[in-house]
């Protein structure tokens, strides 16, 4: 069943959502970013929820957009359509910005690209000390990650991830970036976020929903919504440079590990 790839359980004031495509590293999926919506959507009808956390099954948190090979190219899409794209997945991101209750991103293992802006989505972020956060490995987009980077890390370090394709940080150094909240070593993670689920949930529902709005409006106002939907058009608009172009014809021609090579060898790295 579809709903089996975003699983939901509650424990008391708490619900969890589990994104359930190990195989795949939890690459996002048009049925794991539907099923995480109907995930939110019971917990935000549930009076008894109070806090959502979200966590990954296997060996990672998410490892960003499940990019289909067999699916249409920005080219046969249109960069109308490519935008369109682009946005709905931040809308969906953004779900958990806008999201009445208080949010938990668990993260492990691998936490690359749009999992990253997920995570960062989340209004608290624990993460294991030795997890890999990684920007993309191929420089084919510009905006859709690093628009949610540059408002929690500053340009300086966005600029760093950004320029330098498959660029990662770990857990210790994703907290002392702004990134995280907490790091922690791996198996202590869901005691420790179930934890401060618990304790948020002594908190009145109507006071955590107005206290979340209240910081969130000042994001809101040193324009944080306008930068997360922008990313959308500026990464539109990279898919149809030519160096991107360039770089999908590499991928075609190599592989995704022999356009990395490529790119290494160009720049005299290999």
């Amino acid at each position: 069943m579809a709903d089996d790839v975003a699983l939901y359980e509650t424990d008391g004031p708490v619900a969890t959502i589990t994104m359930n495509r190990p195989d795949k590293l939890n690459a996002l999926n048009a049925a794991l970013r539907d099923g995480i919506q109907r995930g939110l959507d019971r917990a935000e009808a549930d009076p008894a929820i109070r806090v959502v956390r979200l966590r990954g099954a296997g060996r990672a948190f998410c490892a960003g957009m499940d990019l289909d090979p067999s699916g249409a190219t920005p080219e046969q899409m249109g960069v109308g359509p490519d935008r369109e794209r682009l946005e709905d997945a931040i809308r969906g991101f953004m779900r958990f910005w806008e999201f009445p209750k208080p949010t938990i991103a668990e993260v492990h293992g691998f936490c690359i690209a749009g999992g990253t802006m997920l995570a960062m989505a989340c209004d608290i972020t624990l993460v294991a000390a030795d997890c890999r956060i990684r920007f993309p490995s191929i420089p084919i987009g510009g905006g859709f990650v690093s628009s949610f980077w540059t408002l929690f890390v500053g340009p300086k370090k966005a600029k760093e991830l950004d320029f330098i394709a498959g660029s990662e940080i770990t857990g210790d150094e994703a907290t002392q970036w702004g990134f995280a909240n907490h790091a922690l070593p791996a198996e202590a993670l869901p005691a420790r976020s179930m934890l401060m689920a618990r304790q948020i949930a002594r908190t009145p529902p109507d006071l955590l929903k107005l206290k979340k709005l209240s910081i969130n409006r000042i994001c809101e106002m040193q324009g944080f919504r306008q930068a997360m939907l922008g990313g959308a058009d500026w990464d539109a608009l990279c898919h149809f440079s030519e160096g991107a172009l360039e770089m999908r014809r590499r991928i075609v021609q190599h592989g995704l590990k022999g356009a990395i090579a490529s790119l290494d060898a160009d720049a005299g790295l290999a």
